[in-house]
C-alpha cells in the first residue's frame, strides 16, 4: 500500500469522530476478537503459574497475540468489519515478522532514551521519551501497512502518516492514554490473573482497532487500497444494476426483433414500475431506445416521461423535453389531446410560443372530435394574435 499520496490536515469534529471511532473501539466485544481475548487471558493466567515452562509459554503467547493484533489490523484497515478467527495456519512463526519488528522499533526506541538519558540529561530524555512515546502508534500504523522496518523507523514516513491522520491521530493518542489509567485500575482491583488480564488484553485489540480504523476512514486522503468500503459497495451495486439493466433491454429487444411490439413495451414498463417509475430512470432508457431502428419504443416512452413528469408538477422538464423531442423530430406529439393542450398552455404561458404552435398546428386532426379541440382552437388564435397567456 502507498500510504503517502495526500497528506493534508483536516477538520476534526469530537461528536462525528466518536460516532466514526465506537465501532472500531468495541470491536473486540465481538466475533474472533473476543475469542482471543478469553482463550490468552486463560493462557497468560496459567503460564504465570507454570515456573520456567511458563515464561516460555508466555513468551509464545505474546508472540501469537501481536500476531493476532496485525491480523486484526490488516483486516480492519482493508474495510472488513468482522473481526478475524485466529486460524491455527497463522501461528507459523515464520509467516508474520511484524511483531518481531516491533520489538526491534521498541529496542531502538529503548535505546535512544538511554542515550539521551545518559548524554542529555535527565530533563532532555524525558522530553524525548515523550516525543517517542507519541510517535510509537504511528510507527506501528507505518509497518502495519508497509511491512518495512525502516520506514517504521523513519521520521520522514511517520510525520507523513501523522499529518495524513490529522485530528485523528491526536484521537487515537486519546484512546491509548485512556486505557492506559484504565487497564492500570484494572489491574489494581482485580486480583485474579485471569479475570486482571481481560482489561489489557482487550485494550490492545480495541487501540489496535481504533488506529486501523482512523487510518481506513481516512483512506481516500492517506491513498489506501482497500477491499470493502461505501465507494465500493456503490461501484458494485452499480455494476450489477447496470447487468440488471442490460438483461432487461435484451429481453425487450428480442421481443422488438420479433415485431412484438406490445411484449416488448411491457418488460420496459414493468422494469420502470419495479424501479419506482424515477423519470431519471426513464430518460435512460429513452437514451438506449433511441439507437433501435424501430422508432415507436423512442417515441412511447418519450410520450410516457412527459405524462411522468406532468403527474409529478414538473412542468419546465416536460417542456423543456417536448421542445427537445420537436427539434429532433417536429412530428413528435405528446400521447392524448389532454397532455399536448397541457404542454402547449405551459409553453404559451413559459414564452415558448413557436413549440405551443408546433402542438397546435394539427391538433384538430390529430385529435378530431375530442372535446379538447375548442380549447386547443381558442388558443391558437390568441397565440396569431401574439397574446401571452398569463
Amino acid at each position: 500500500m502507498n500510504c503517502y499520496t495526500k497528506i493534508p490536515l483536516i477538520e476534526f469534529a469530537p461528536a462525528t469522530a466518536l460516532n466514526n471511532a465506537l465501532p472500531h473501539l468495541l470491536r473486540p466485544t465481538r466475533g474472533g476478537a473476543l475469542g482471543v481475548v478469553l482463550v490468552f487471558s486463560v493462557g497468560f493466567g496459567l503460564a504465570f503459574k507454570a515456573g520456567l515452562f511458563g515464561i516460555a509459554l508466555g513468551a509464545l503467547l505474546v508472540s501469537w497475540y501481536f500476531k493476532y493484533c496485525f491480523f486484526l489490523f490488516d483486516s480492519v484497515v482493508r474495510g472488513v468489519d468482522e473481526p478475524p478467527v485466529l486460524d491455527i495456519l497463522r501461528l507459523n512463526p515464520f509467516g508474520e515478522w511484524r511483531p518481531v519488528a516491533l520489538l526491534g522499533i521498541t529496542a531502538v526506541m529503548a535505546g535512544l532514551l538511554m542515550l539521551a538519558d545518559r548524554g542529555l540529561g535527565r530533563p532532555a530524555g524525558a522530553l524525548l521519551a515523550i516525543l517517542l512515546a507519541g510517535a510509537l502508534p504511528a510507527s506501528v500504523a507505518v509497518l502495519g501497512l508497509e511491512g518495512n522496518l525502516w520506514y517504521a523507523l523513519s521520521p520522514v514516513h511517520v510525520t507523513r502518516l501523522i499529518r495524513g491522520l490529522g485530528g485523528w491521530y491526536l484521537a487515537v493518542l486519546g484512546v491509548i492514554a485512556a486505557y492506559a489509567v484504565l487497564a492500570y485500575g484494572w489491574m489494581q482491583v482485580i486480583s485474579w490473573p485471569v479475570v486482571a488480564l481481560l482489561g489489557p488484553l482487550f485494550a490492545i485489540l480495541s487501540v489496535v482497532s481504533v488506529l486501523a480504523g482512523a487510518l481506513y476512514i481516512r483512506r481516500d486522503e492517506l491513498g489506501l487500497e482497500v477491499w470493502h468500503s461505501p465507494e465500493h459497495q456503490t461501484a458494485r451495486e452499480a455494476r450489477e444494476a447496470a447487468r440488471q439493466h442490460a438483461r432487461v433491454l435484451d429481453a425487450a429487444f428480442t421481443q422488438a426483433r420479433l415485431r412484438a411490439f406490445a411484449a416488448a413495451m411491457q418488460i420496459l414498463t414493468d422494469w420502470l414500475a419495479s424501479r419506482n417509475h424515477s423519470p431519471d430512470d426513464y430518460r435512460w432508457l429513452c437514451s438506449r431506445l433511441e439507437t433501435w431502428t424501430d422508432r415507436r419504443y423512442y417515441t412511447r416512452m418519450s410520450q410516457n416521461l412527459v405524462d411522468l413528469l406532468l403527474r409529478l408538477q414538473r412542468n419546465s422538464e416536460a417542456l423543456d423535453l417536448v421542445a427537445e423531442r420537436l427539434r429532433a423530430a417536429p412530428a413528435f406529439r405528446p400521447s392524448s389531446a389532454v397532455t399536448t393542450l397541457q404542454i402547449a398552455q405551459i409553453a404559451a404561458r413559459g414564452g415558448s410560443p413557436g413549440v405551443a404552435r408546433a402542438l397546435l398546428t394539427d391538433f384538430d386532426t390529430r385529435f378530431a372530435g375530442d372535446p379538447c379541440v375548442a380549447r386547443a382552437t381558442e388558443l391558437a388564435r390568441t397565440l396569431e394574435h401574439g397574446t401571452r397567456l398569463d
